[in-house]
């Protein structure tokens, strides 16, 4: 019998909730998205009144619990994920504020009970509230054993032991830690068993998913899944951008964005430092503040450590360091930091006048999260992100009619050897999509296909017929062996020209979005190693916001295990390419935290009106005489210096180049450049900087706007050698 496989596993109470909440409508995608969302949007209110009530008994006013609340949550990461259908972001969030608002109760009444059973409300809906335990335990704790040492200092030496384990049996705090313990180990062994179930038996217990994500997450799997990851991992730059996610959820985003400062990209790859030193400041104040707090010392505590107590012991987490949402922990910090100044501001001019003034301060944080919820709500999307998404959708309606409760093998690529040939990878579009458009309880990985009523396939495949041949994502197919799919492939390609020949035949398909590599005979080491693509786009308005100012958007590291197939001694490997016109791509191996294994730069065919127009600007600079010769002939004129080649092709452009400009006058060079004195940058050969054509090639760089007094340029390619440079003297500033 068919097997309910991984969409179809208990993962959370958050989880199991939204399924309910989406189930009504049917195969109307749209309605259900809308039902999600308002579902995660009715948890982040849970999550700020769990927040409001709790800081409402500690802070011993309504009112500066209320304008807290709302100045924490209208911070940049509170509003922008505020409707994200995810048990990752939202529900945490919900959960720990639930916890919390159990510890305040707690402290205040006693009520035991009632904190052990929002605990394990929370570990049901994630992980985050091991975060505010851990400070809440350790600190309490550590309290009580400091009182019982100091009561029983004149008791005898055997008394003292027999009382100290007393303590420790009793404990509310170690029963708490020891309950959480146990509870969060009872639903990940639930899901692991209720995994080898479904799986009738992994060949390993290493092989369960489930095991996998776990190992991971707790940064024991040494596999760098990111190419930037190793360099993450430092602590200057783990500590950098911890302070950042810290400050961002400091500051107001409507206050931000009056300042003219802009959340576009979330999380840059190196983010500014003046965030990050508003999140220095703010722990730092924090921590000053718990010293003149009079009461509820360990709650305040625990609520400002939340964020670094989640973040510090998870640094080897390769999806904490990657994803911006991990910062919502540090919401605890901002409540904390409001919460204390409002308080500050009470003991410093009366119960009295606060009063008075405390309705203004109201009024003013219910703007500021107004204003913040409003301009995030008109904060533009990427428009290339919201056409995929639509024609991800269009495509699995179609599907979803077809094929809805029957049975379909989902599939990308196969796997190496070592595993079979039949195992197959999911990506993100069969794992969440598939199961809200076909019956979930009947898809899953599959050794073999003959059961299988239908196959669905990321990728177009050749010589096969689609059961939806208009989609443009995702294609239904009828059940075939997926070896024979892959042989096809290779005679298909093996018939044509790459676009480039390296350590891989790399084929370029711009017309079906797809980047494919080919290798015959294929070590396993050949398999393993990471590939990296670079994409250089016809306009440069086509990239995302995060990639304009690199001039190329990177797909992301990944192994041939992950995105392709080992079979009779060949590899074949397929990355999807953006949905916009391609100028070049560059494109590799790469050792993580060493070498470049191999590197080439694939060029597709230009048009022949593009190619006219280069080749009248090409005969026009030719025509004078070179300011330096070397590889290419190097032409300085109206402020820009320009590479030109003939014979050439796309092997002589496949090298980056390198340009040095020193100035006349080192006062000329922006700040950051005047240690260096001169002025530099490293780019690709390729639109709108250079381009191959008509077996020539041409690059213009514009030159800065001051005089130069040398100019230093060549190629090189990354990682390895100097393939040529030239010099020009320019002297007197001519």
């Amino acid at each position: 019998p068919w097997k309910r496989c991984w969409a179809d596993w208990f993962h959370s109470a958050g989880a199991s909730m939204a399924k309910l909440v989406i189930s009504p409508f049917g195969s109307d995608i749209a309605a259900k998205l809308m039902a999600a969302r308002v579902a995660m949007m009715v948890m982040f209110c849970g999550a700020a009144l769990c927040a409001y009530l709790a800081l409402a008994r500690i802070a011993d006013s309504r009112r500066i619990a209320l304008a807290a609340t709302l100045l924490a949550f209208s911070s940049f990461y509170a509003v922008y994920y505020a409707d994200a259908v995810s048990n990752e972001s939202v529900m945490d969030l919900f959960g720990a504020a639930l916890a919390f608002h159990g510890m305040a109760v707690f402290v205040q009444e006693g009520r035991f009970r009632q904190l052990l059973a929002k605990t394990c409300a929370a570990l049901l809906l994630g992980w985050h509230v091991y975060a505010l335990l851990l400070p809440f335990i350790a600190l309490g704790f550590g309290g009580e054993m400091m009182g019982l040492m100091r009561s029983a200092a004149a008791s005898a030496s055997g008394d003292r032991i027999r009382a100290a384990l007393r303590a420790i049996v009793r404990s509310r705090f170690a029963i708490l830690a020891a309950v959480s313990l146990a509870f969060g180990a009872a639903m990940l062994g639930f899901n692991l068993a209720n995994e080898y179930a479904v799986t009738e038996g992994a060949r390993s217990p290493l092989d369960l998913k489930t095991l996998q994500s776990a190992i991971r997450r707790v940064g024991l799997d040494d596999a760098l899944v990111y190419d930037d990851t190793e360099r993450l991992l430092e602590w200057d730059n783990f500590l950098t951008r911890q302070f950042y996610r810290a400050g961002v959820m400091v500051l107001p985003y409507a206050a931000v964005r009056a300042a003219g400062y802009d959340f576009e990209q979330p999380e840059p790859l190196e983010p500014p430092i003046a965030p990050a030193v508003v999140g220095v400041a703010a722990l730092a104040a924090a921590l000053v503040g718990l010293a003149f707090v009079r009461r509820y010392r360990l709650l305040f505590a625990t609520l400002a450590l939340f964020g670094i107590c989640w973040a510090l012991p998870m640094r080897n987490n390769t999806h904490l360091l990657h994803h911006a949402f991990e910062g919502l922990p540090f919401i605890g910090l901002s409540l904390t930091l409001f919460a204390f100044a409002l308080m500050g501001a009470r003991r410093l001019i009366g119960e009295t006048p606060f009063a008075r003034v405390s309705l203004g301060i109201g009024a003013a944080a219910a703007l500021a999260f107004a204003a913040s919820v409003y301009l995030e709500g008109r904060n533009d999307r990427d428009p290339n992100q919201a056409q995929w998404s639509e024609a991800v959708l269009a495509d699995f309606s179609v599907i979803g009619e077809i094929a809805r409760g029957k049975r379909v093998l989902i599939v990308s690529r196969p796997s190496h050897e070592g595993e079979g040939l039949y195992h197959w990878r999911w990506s993100y579009i069969s794992y969440y999509l598939a199961g809200s458009y076909i019956n979930r309880a009947h898809h899953c990985e599959n050794e073999q296909p003959a059961d299988a009523d239908f196959m669905l396939s990321l990728y177009k495949i050749e010589g096969m017929d689609s059961l939806t041949p208009q989609n443009r994502i995702a294609f239904l197919y009828p059940p075939t062996n997926p070896l024979e799919i892959c042989r096809a492939e290779r005679r298909r390609l093996e018939a044509s020209e790459p676009a480039a020949r390296a350590g891989y035949d790399v084929y370029l398909e711009t017309d079906k979005s797809r980047l494919l590599y080919l290798k015959s005979p294929c070590e396993p080491a050949d398999y393993e190693t990471p590939f990296f693509a670079y994409v250089h786009p016809v306009d440069a308005n086509d990239l995302p916001r995060d990639s304009r100012r690199d001039g190329f958007q990177s797909l992301g590291a990944a192994r041939a295990s992950e995105r392709g197939a080992a079979f009779d001694g060949a590899c074949l490997v397929t990355a999807y390419l953006p949905d916009y016109p391609i100028s070049a791509i560059r494109t590799g191996q790469y050792i993580p935290g060493g070498e470049r294994v191999w590197d080439v730069f694939a060029i597709p065919p230009m048009s022949s009106e593009a190619a006219d127009l280069h080749e009248q600007r090409y005969r026009a600079v030719a025509e004078g005489e070179p300011s330096a010769r070397a590889e290419f002939n190097l032409y300085l004129e109206d402020g820009a210096l320009t590479y030109l080649k003939e014979p050439c092709d796309a092997d002589d452009a496949r090298g980056r180049f390198f340009l040095s400009v020193h100035p006349a006058d080192a006062g000329d060079l922006p700040p950051d450049r005047r240690e260096e004195g001169h002025w530099s940058l490293n780019f690709d050969f390729a639109p709108p900087v250079g381009a191959v054509f008509n077996g020539k090639c041409m690059a213009t760089r514009e030159l800065p706007d001051y005089e130069i007094e040398k100019i230093e340029t060549g190629q090189w390619i990354p990682g390895g050698e100097r393939l040529w440079s030239a010099e020009i003297a320019i002297g007197d500033g001519d």
